[in-house]
């Protein structure tokens, strides 16, 4: 009776009145089990789709994370780029006046050569000259030509050996001062002064050569040199007038060009 009771609310189900049967219950319990799977198949189908938008939203976020860390590593390489070639310009820049100075100085030096040249064909080929008392004078006391003159002073000078250029060519500027060496030869003597490290010295001898030969390129050269001397001892209005007189009267020299970067780089 007790075993009876247990069961009978599984049994005795009331449908619109009626006693459900064994097979009903069966069927009702069937259709539970597979609301049940049904449900369970569903939890595991959102849970799944949780889990796959999570898994969505991380792998979104770190390739965000990976995206800034290569914005900013660009950043910095633009910034480094940016850096490197002004710095790269700015070398450029340096390198090209230098390179301008050294066309100069290598202009020069040929120049120089062939005056050499000429000096020593004209010894060799030229017939002697009519001897003159003051010829004579200079042949007794041992003074040599214009060009052996030139020749060792240039030597003299190359192999740093200032104080024994110098002398070279003051010996040829009082024995020949109206030869074709002259200019050349007393700016060879401001630059010795130069190389001895007496600045003042040199920069008169420059302004020297600019009052006594005002047409010659030696003159276009020496007033670079002291424009430059006063530029680099803070004299800049004063540089500025000496270059700008360069630039004027000797519009197609080699320093004009060094003489417009120098200017350009004034502040």
């Amino acid at each position: 009776m007790t075993r009876w009771l247990s069961v009978a609310p599984i049994l005795l189900v009331t449908a619109g009145g009626c006693l459900a049967t064994k097979g009903d219950i069966r069927l009702l319990q069937d259709e539970l089990r597979a609301t049940r799977a049904q449900v369970a198949v569903g939890d595991t189908t959102i849970l799944r789709a949780d889990e796959a938008r999570r898994q969505q939203l991380a792998s979104l976020s770190a390739a965000l994370n990976r995206t800034s860390d290569s914005l900013r590593s660009l950043t910095a390489r633009v910034a480094a780029f940016q850096a490197n070639t002004s710095g790269e310009l700015g070398a450029i820049g340096t390198q090209m006046v230098q390179v301008q100075a050294l066309l100069g100085q290598s202009a020069r030096a040929v120049q120089e050569a062939r005056q050499q040249l000429q000096a020593l064909r004209e010894g060799a080929n030229a017939p002697l000259p009519p001897i003159t008392p003051s010829d004579t004078t200079q042949r007794a006391a041992g003074v040599p030509g214009p060009g052996t003159l030139f020749t060792s002073a240039i030597e003299a000078l190359k192999q740093g050996s200032f104080r024994t250029a110098r002398t070279g060519f003051d010996q040829l500027l009082t024995s020949y001062p109206t030869s074709e060496q002259a200019p050349l030869a007393q700016l060879r003597v401001a630059d010795a002064y130069k190389g001895e490290g007496n600045t003042p010295a040199a920069d008169s001898v420059y302004q020297l050569v600019v009052n006594k030969y005002p047409k010659t390129p030696e003159a276009a050269t020496a007033l670079y040199r002291h424009g430059r001397i006063l530029w680099d001892t803070d004299k800049k209005s004063e540089a500025r007038v000496v270059l700008q007189r360069l630039i004027r009267d000797f519009p197609y020299a080699d320093e004009v060009d060094l003489a417009r970067t120098l200017l350009g780089t004034a502040p």
